[in-house]
């Protein structure tokens, strides 16, 4: 008996840890588009005081690539991974070809301080060229993910991009097949940002549904990003005017319903800056 009883706790406690394991690997991101602030003290404090794993950094080339490696070793020393950002609604394959020069310098020259992913924040449907022709906007935005994918991966990156919740009432029917542009990215890609961008459990819960039917389908790892930025006009986007304690249970909500979902991989804050003014 003394033996059951004994068994039954180490299975315990083993549960347990699994489950402190599982929330302690849990992704929690951020994009960090001011990068001219990743000298500055109180930007490190923050991301350290809020536990963030990985960091979207947006690449500005224009700085000494002293300040990455500087970064991202203080980034690594505190176990954050460091995802190089880039991405304008107009990109095309010409403009990429700076941002891979670039990129795979800095990797060659740094290897002990080198980024572990790229980052796309691709939003075409800005863009006047969606506008004109939808059709050739999504075909010419799925030939970018293609090609970025075989750009990081000979690096040796991940590829992942922030994508819209609505996505999956984006249609196309080209070279690439046809089907919803949300279930193609992440097939496609090694990991996806789903910019939830709502503040009500239903709501995420609502707009996140398929996205994360496609990650357990394709084996993607997905992460829900939430706004922090004001939208007086559009209260329903952001947590700006709820503050960062209602985000925090929302997001723990969320970490929660999808528990069961292997491809869930946590949650991320857009952004820095104004996360740093959200009210307690």
């Amino acid at each position: 008996m003394k033996k059951l009883i004994a068994t039954f706790m180490l299975l315990g406690v083993i549960s347990i840890s699994s489950h402190v394991q599982a929330q302690q690997s849990s992704t929690k991101a951020t994009w960090l588009w001011n990068t001219a602030t990743i000298t500055d003290e109180q930007t490190l404090q923050f991301l350290l005081e809020k536990e963030v794993t990985t960091v979207y950094l947006q690449i500005d080339p224009s700085l000494p690539s002293e300040q990455y490696v500087e970064f991202i070793s203080k980034m690594q020393a505190a176990h954050i991974e460091v995802q190089a950002l880039d991405g304008m609604p107009e990109w095309d394959t010409t403009y990429f070809d700076a941002f891979w020069e670039w990129l795979s310098q800095y990797q060659q020259a740094y290897p002990e301080s080198a980024f572990t992913a790229v980052h796309l924040d691709v939003e075409p449907y800005l863009s006047a060229f969606w506008q004109e022709n939808e059709p050739m906007a999504i075909y010419q935005y799925q030939e970018l993910l293609h090609y970025a994918k075989e750009q990081a991966n000979s690096m040796g990156l991940r590829l992942e991009a922030d994508i819209p919740f609505w996505y999956d009432e984006v249609f196309y029917k080209n070279t690439f097949g046809q089907g919803n542009l949300a279930e193609w990215v992440i097939k496609h890609i090694d990991g996806v940002s789903i910019m939830a961008y709502r503040n009500t459990a239903y709501a995420l819960k609502r707009v996140t549904a398929n996205e994360m039917a496609y990650a357990e389908k394709y084996e993607t790892p997905v992460v829900m990003g939430v706004e922090t930025m004001p939208f007086p006009e559009e209260p329903a986007i952001s947590f700006s005017a709820k503050g960062e304690k209602r985000m925090n249970r929302l997001l723990q909500q969320m970490a929660d319903h999808y528990a069961h979902n292997h491809y869930f991989d946590g949650v991320a804050v857009h952004h820095v800056q104004s996360w740093m003014t959200l009210k307690r």
